[in-house]
């Protein structure tokens, strides 16, 4: 196991073929800093945080169908395989700084240049760490589509989809993103697959979460429309009708939401692509590497906050819990309670003291009771 030379790498990162494996290996060769290893802690402790609130809020409501809360739970979950990322690629960095010290040398080219295969590489810590970190980069770019395959099941099966569990529709959307993103991982590591290719499929794979969103919801508006229309002569029941109202509701909540994802994920892949195809200086390209890097592993930062502060429910209840928390605590130990009696209450106790001395025989009140008048009623004397 070995590091290239300063001039073999150069040469590499200026290649016009520079492939993504090659440029992860190249990282990979950076010594961090002690502040820097230091900042990596931190931002896994924060995102770590991040991650349990964004699960547990999750949880909470059910808003979203329960296979839309299940993929979004998914998502913030498989953090933790970035998690296992950074700590082989410190091992690797590691048994590097030994190796670099005695002056080892190796002609391995997956450590050189990325140039790995399945067979040679299979249990390398690199190699494991670049297939992890791939995986986890195709499941997030996956996810827009994953989601709006929940909701064209939920189209089709309009009749009776949220009346019956159908936990086999999470469990294929789940393993169909996994299944992709480990080819596409391997494709990665393996292949030569360039910054080029990684970027346009990106952009094309969003484009068309983009597209499939806008048919959806349009192909729900126009049932409904339709349904609503001729209502007396159409064969439908009413859990039809609520299906599609809620399959609008639920792309209506969601929509801020999926249009920053996908802005999220273009920002990333062009702060990671765009210096690269440009070919700018190699200092520039590693230090943009290096932030990008910090982003991309703090990922649940960026996610939870988003998802809170686009969908409302999430924000109501994210509002009140901190309004509770930090608000009312402090103010109901200076408060007497007593005073927060609504004078509803107040007006209640002194009817029912006028009721009790009724009880006791207060003779005025008597007369008002069967009078409805203090006054004493005229006797005539004719009578």
């Amino acid at each position: 196991m070995i590091n290239a030379t300063e001039i073999e790498i150069r040469e590499d990162i200026h290649a016009d073929d520079l492939t993504v494996m090659a440029m992860f290996i190249r990282n990979s060769h950076q010594m961090p800093s002690s502040i820097g290893v230091l900042v990596q802690a931190v931002l896994f402790i924060i995102s770590f945080i991040f991650t349990l609130i964004g699960v547990s809020t999750a949880m909470r409501f059910t808003i979203f169908h329960r296979n839309q809360r299940n993929i979004f739970i998914s998502l913030l979950l498989l953090w933790f395989e970035l998690l296992v990322c950074r700590v082989l690629l410190w091992a690797f960095k590691y048994n590097l700084a030994i190796e670099i010290r005695e002056s080892i040398k190796c002609n391995d080219e997956c450590h050189h240049f990325g140039r790995c295969s399945v067979a040679k590489n299979m249990f390398d810590s690199i190699f494991i760490a670049a297939n992890m970190r791939y995986h986890y980069m195709y499941f997030v770019i996956t996810t827009p589509v994953g989601i709006l395959t929940e909701r064209i099941f939920a189209t089709i099966l309009v009749k009776d989809y949220e009346k019956k569990s159908r936990h086999w529709i999470f469990g294929l959307i789940f393993v169909a993103q996994n299944i992709f993103s480990c080819t596409m991982a391997v494709v990665t590591t393996t292949s030569g697959l360039t910054f080029q290719v990684l970027i346009s499929g990106v952009i094309f794979s969003l484009f068309c979460s983009a597209v499939i969103y806008a048919l959806v919801e349009y192909f729900n508006q126009q049932r409904l429309m339709t349904l609503e229309r001729d209502h007396r002569t159409t064969n439908y029941t009413l859990s039809i009708r609520y299906q599609l109202k809620e399959n609008l509701k639920t792309l209506k909540v969601m929509r801020r939401f999926f249009i920053s994802i996908i802005l999220i994920i273009i920002a990333m892949g062009l702060g990671n692509s765009l210096p690269v195809i440009l070919n700018l200086n190699e200092d520039i390209i590693l230090t943009v590497r290096v932030y990008m890097d910090y982003v991309f592993h703090s990922n649940p930062v960026f996610l939870v906050p988003t998802a809170i502060f686009t969908i409302e429910n999430y924000r109501k209840y994210t509002f009140n819990k901190a309004r509770t928390t930090f608000g009312m605590r402090i103010d109901s130990r200076k408060v007497d309670i007593r005073k927060l009696r609504p004078q509803m209450d107040r007006e209640s106790d002194m009817y029912f003291e006028i009721f009790e001395r009724q009880l006791e025989g207060d003779g005025a009140c008597r007369g008002k009771m069967r009078t409805g008048s203090l006054r004493k009623p005229k006797i005539n004397a004719k009578y």
